[in-house]
């Protein structure tokens, strides 16, 4: 057959003839499909292969030499159990692991279901319990309840304790999150700070274009910077609208904590964002079922966690949430806003003897203002930012513990260095973190003294020897002024004295940190509000219209004086105010709203006041003030400044005011003034300014002392034998005895009276009898003769 006539035969049927030539593709292509898969493979990303086969059956290959060497164990071990003493102590062995385990049990059920006496006392057994596993640990941490929880976590026990946060090791979707954070505030309107936000920060946000509702560690998580900087106003923004209870339990009830633990887990290294987050748990403890709620979303543990950490923010705010969700604590406060307790910060056995509180001035904090004296003088910044504030390294927020172990770390690898490095490094070193600057000493000079008994005695100093109680030690800070009528040590004696020049301790809150070492049965509460010198650094006015007017000194004196009154200040003890600057001035106006309130509960704040500190108060007013006449369109001055005008008509009505109370219901306060005797240096023109002149701080009252330190270091003693804060020690102390003696004298008043009743009586029982006697002498008598 020729090929002519195949080709005439295949005409005949042109559909066998495309049915085997598409045969014939598929199965080249299905023969080559590897190949092709993997050429492809080189172009185009496949998640399935990168996925293991899970219909494949995988296996662990155990090595022989381990495989031998835990057969020889378990052989050896299988022996000894054989033995007689081993017969003899593994039972018992047995029996006390069991007796442990049943005990913390048991506790546990106690803690439960017990009475309030009961559960206290077995919380604290639980905590001294450090014998149990992990898996102990676990399981109880399963079994505890929300207000078991709280009280371990309140009486500072192990971490273990507590169940780990949901979702560990995942992070939710940022743009799905932001999405889900836009759903939950627009439920909260109608309210004009919603609405403002939406309008200017925060717009509807886009579909997603990824489904992928988590991400693993091992993925990397893209977030923009604009992504990122609206995450954070919007903690912020929360933070000014969970300030009203109702507002928070709205949140709470939308899933709010659910979000804010996403939110932390984005910005788990930022310390920064996660005081302001934690400032939002703060205000959403306040909430009456919240307890419920924190535990459920694992916020127990977490702020159990912040409780342990070394930045001084997260410490403090962590134990102000915990102390507002642990109502079963039978000496239980609530700490609204702005109010933070510095100590205690878990639970004590009995009441505070006595409330001290410290409120900072203008550009200060809570966590700012009352730090140790810094060995570089402090300067301040134009527009409120000072060198010291604005570093954006967190270790200025560090306890002072954590920063010595940093020291010590630090100290061991430069000894570590060879002196061939040491020859090698250049000679010139330039530290970045001016903030440890502090623990670093100068080098000791030759001593150029004539006399040999100072310069003995200086070298006694150096070396920290101790001193006969002959020697007297004049305190570094010793006033350079002070009135007439004055009290006060301005020395130590020497063997009480104790040289802590060359001490690498350092505290950035030394209220935190030196007085529960004096006075432990005492509470430490800081107040902590937002002010700023110029509008230009007034951002505490952005996120809401409303907060427009809370820069005014009268507004501010009264939602403090609320939020004071609230965490129960002041009830049936001493009150001791310290006012660095306006905080002085709030005081004051603080106090003199207590005396006009008709509260029983605001009332006791002035009542039982015994003592004020005013560091640097502008009484009649600041120079700085008159920026507002000569700088007014560069500057732009802050409502705070405009209100402290030098000789300003509020401010001298407030001053006359509490000079009339200090004569009349106030008499019995204890005022110690303080005044600035060197000049604050301005950074940016690099100028001294007096801020508080020394005739504005003086008032006739008490105690007054012209110290030769600068504005802003007045709240900063340079270590503990200081006269600036042993003046404060005795304040404390004299607050402390008055209240104790006015205990004693009203029993001794009340029992008076009793006294004098029952020897009126016994004298009314002799008269009555002697009179009795004389009556019958005649009848007797009569009777007698006859």
């Amino acid at each position: 057959m020729s090929l002519e006539e195949i080709k005439a035969t295949l005409r005949r049927y042109p559909k066998l003839l495309g049915g085997f030539g598409i045969l014939t593709t598929a199965g080249l292509i299905l023969y080559e499909s590897p190949q092709i898969r993997k050429y492809l493979s080189r172009y185009v990303y496949d998640k399935k292969s990168q996925e293991p086969d899970k219909r494949r059956t995988e296996y662990i290959y155990i090595k022989y030499h381990i495989y031998r060497e835990s057969m020889r164990k378990m052989q050896q071990k299988h022996e000894e159990d054989k033995k007689w003493i081993s017969v003899i102590i593994n039972p018992i062995g047995k029996w006390w692991k069991a007796a442990k385990h049943s005990v913390a049990w048991r506790l546990l059920n106690i803690a439960q279901t017990g009475s309030q006496t009961e559960r206290l006392k077995a919380v604290q057994q639980l905590v001294c319990m450090d014998h149990l596993k992990d898996w102990d640990f676990r399981h109880l941490a399963q079994i505890c309840d929300a207000r078991t929880s709280i009280s371990l976590a309140r009486s500072g026990a192990d971490t273990r304790w507590f169940m780990p946060v949901p979702r560990r090791g995942c992070f939710k979707n940022p743009k799905l999150l932001l999405s889900e954070l836009h759903v939950m505030l627009a439920q909260l309107r109608p309210m004009s700070c919603v609405d403002h936000f939406f309008s200017k920060y925060f717009p509807e946000q886009p579909q997603l274009d990824d489904p992928s509702e988590f991400f693993t560690q091992e993925q990397s998580i893209v977030l923009s910077s604009q992504d990122t900087d609206l995450l954070k106003e919007i903690i912020s923004f929360l933070h000014h609208i969970t300030k009203d209870p109702a507002v928070a339990a709205k949140v709470i009830h939308r899933g709010g904590l659910v979000h804010l633990m996403e939110l932390r887990k984005l910005f788990n290294d930022d310390n920064e964002t996660l005081a302001t987050l934690c400032k939002v748990l703060a205000n959403m403890s306040i909430v009456p079922d919240a307890v419920e709620h924190f535990f459920a979303s694992g916020w127990v543990g977490a702020l159990a966690e912040w409780q342990q950490c070394p930045d001084l923010r997260l410490q403090v705010i962590s134990a102000k949430a915990m102390a507002n969700l642990d109502h079963d604590d039978p000496n239980q406060s609530t700490y609204p806003p702005n109010v933070y307790p510095l100590h205690p910060r878990v639970r004590t056995r009995h009441k505070p003897k006595a409330d001290i509180v410290f409120v900072h001035g203008l550009l200060g904090g809570v966590f700012i203002t009352w730090r140790q004296r810094d060995r570089k003088p402090t300067e301040l910044g134009l527009y409120g930012k000072n060198a010291f504030y604005t570093s954006e390294s967190d270790d200025v927020f560090l306890v002072g513990e954590q920063k010595r172990v940093n020291g010590n770390k630090q100290r061991q690898l430069s000894k570590q260095q060879t002196p061939e490095a040491e020859a090698e490094a250049p000679k010139k070193v330039v530290n970045k973190d001016a903030l440890l600057k502090t623990s670093k000493k100068l080098e000791q000079k030759p001593l150029s003294i004539s006399d040999a008994a100072t310069k003995e005695f200086v070298e006694t100093l150096r070396n920290e020897a101790e001193l006969d109680s002959d020697w007297e030690v004049v305190h570094p800070d010793v006033p350079l002024r002070a009135n007439d009528n004055c009290c006060g040590r301005f020395s130590v004696a020497g063997n009480e004295w104790c040289n802590q020049d060359t001490c690498e301790e350092y505290t950035n809150c030394w209220p935190m940190e030196w007085l529960p070492d004096d006075y432990p049965d005492a509470r430490i509460i800081g107040i902590d509000y937002t002010s700023a010198v110029t509008e230009w650094s007034a951002n505490f006015t952005k996120y809401c219209p409303c907060e427009k007017g809370q820069g005014h000194i009268d507004v501010r004196a009264s939602t403090l004086l609320e939020r004071i009154a609230t965490a129960d200040v002041g009830n049936d003890r001493p009150v001791v105010w310290i006012g660095h600057s306006m905080g002085g001035l709030l005081t004051k106006l603080m106090l003199l709203k207590s005396l006009d309130s008709q509260v029983p509960q605001v009332q006791q704040l002035a009542h039982n006041t015994k003592g004020i500190v005013f560091l640097g108060t502008p009484h009649r007013g600041s120079p700085i003030a008159k920026w507002k006449q000569h700088m007014q369109l560069i500057l732009s001055p802050s409502i705070e400044v405009k209100e402290m005008e030098e000789n300003a008509p509020k401010l001298l009505e407030m001053h006359r005011r509490f000079m009339g109370c200090l004569h009349t219901c106030l008499r019995h306060v204890n005022i110690v003034s303080v005044a600035e005797g060197s000049p604050t240096m301005l950074t940016t023109f690099k100028f001294p300014l007096r801020i508080v002149t020394e005739e504005s701080s003086r008032i006739d009252y008490g105690d007054f002392f012209l110290l030769k330190d600068d504005h802003l270091s007045l709240s900063k003693p340079i270590y503990r034998q200081s006269f600036l804060y042993q003046r404060l020690l005795h304040v404390i102390t004299e607050a402390v005895k008055q209240s104790d003696g006015n205990g004693p004298k009203d029993t001794e008043d009340q029992s008076t009276p009793i006294s004098n009743l029952i020897i009126t009586n016994i004298l009314a029982a002799i008269v009555k009898g002697a009179k009795g006697i004389l009556e019958s002498l005649p009848r007797d008598a009569l009777r007698f003769s006859t």
